[in-house]
């Protein structure tokens, strides 16, 4: 569990809570708001989603679908039914859907949009039932975030974190992405905002987590554990469409489905095309001394 509030540049003056249980998603989207001004607070879980909103009063809250011990869908129903406990105790008559802001009433519900790497209209429309506002698609990349923040607070970033200037001071250029590379080194850098150190940090963090999430995968499949499989597989997945990792996402997306499908010897040809591919990554990552404009 994490909470930080953001000293980085000029305020925004609002408070966001990120329930997301892939740490690589929460420090990525935590950088992107720290950058823009707005103070964070992150919860690894639905169940602390729910504690934390419970506590503090948030302005948006950005809520990942699938999170073990709560999913998301769930705790943005008790959260809804909180509101609505608090709408009847101040004499005001319950509201049925989640439509923000409500004309005419004092008590405002909070903004919760949701993200999901599953099928996005399905999804979409579950969340919409279950009183969020609006749900974004993974990989989520920052202009789509800042963007679903202006829409539902009418607030915008600072500058400083709205346009696509790196710390050189130029844009970054555009190039398509080599067939051999394992990640889309421009786009990636742009979504740090030209911060290399930190991305780099970031992916040989990830690369190390990769590792051990794929021996994990490896003793399940021996185990004929499914579950465990399908879970490792989708947040090797979310982090690695965050981080422009295409080709280890794209395994990662079929092993989690033949895990959902029980496919076994499937399941085993995908975990070594997996390690094939962190190979390359890693030994992409190990290179380090990237310029700006990718290798």
């Amino acid at each position: 569990m994490l909470n930080v509030n953001s000293t980085m540049g000029q305020q925004n003056h609002l408070r966001i809570l990120v329930a997301e249980d892939n740490e690589i998603n929460q420090r990525l989207i935590q950088k992107i708001l720290q950058r823009a001004g707005y103070a964070v607070d992150i919860a690894e879980n639905g169940r602390e989603a729910v504690e934390f909103a419970g506590k503090n009063q948030y302005d948006f809250i950005l809520m990942d679908i699938q999170m073990p011990l709560m999913d998301g869908q769930e705790a943005a129903r008790i959260i809804r039914k909180a509101e609505g406990g608090r709408r009847n105790s101040n004499g005001e008559n319950s509201v049925s859907d989640s439509t923000f802001p409500i004309p005419n009433s004092e008590f405002q519900p909070v903004p919760i949009v949701a993200m999901t790497g599953s099928n996005f209209e399905v999804e979409k429309g579950k969340c919409l039932r279950m009183g969020m506002n609006d749900c974004l698609g993974k990989p989520l990349f920052r202009d789509q975030l800042l963007s679903s923040i202006t829409k539902w607070t009418a607030t915008e970033p600072v500058a400083s974190a709205a346009g696509q200037v790196r710390r050189d001071g130029h844009p970054p250029a555009a190039k398509t992405p080599g067939l051999h590379r394992p990640i889309d080194y421009d786009r990636a850098l742009n979504e740090f905002m030209g911060e290399k150190e930190v991305l780099l940090n970031l992916l040989r963090d990830f690369t190390a987590k990769v590792r051990s999430q794929i021996k994990a995968i490896q003793q399940a499949i021996l185990g004929m554990d499914f579950k465990a499989i399908a879970r490792d597989a989708h947040s090797i997945k979310g982090g690695a469409a965050n981080l422009t990792a295409k080709n280890v996402a794209g395994i990662a997306s079929a092993l989690e489905k033949a895990a959902q499908l029980q496919q076994a010897e499937l399941a085993k040809q995908l975990a070594g095309e997996l390690e094939k591919k962190l190979d390359q990554l890693e030994n992409y990552v190990r290179r380090a001394d990237f310029s700006v404009n990718g290798v």
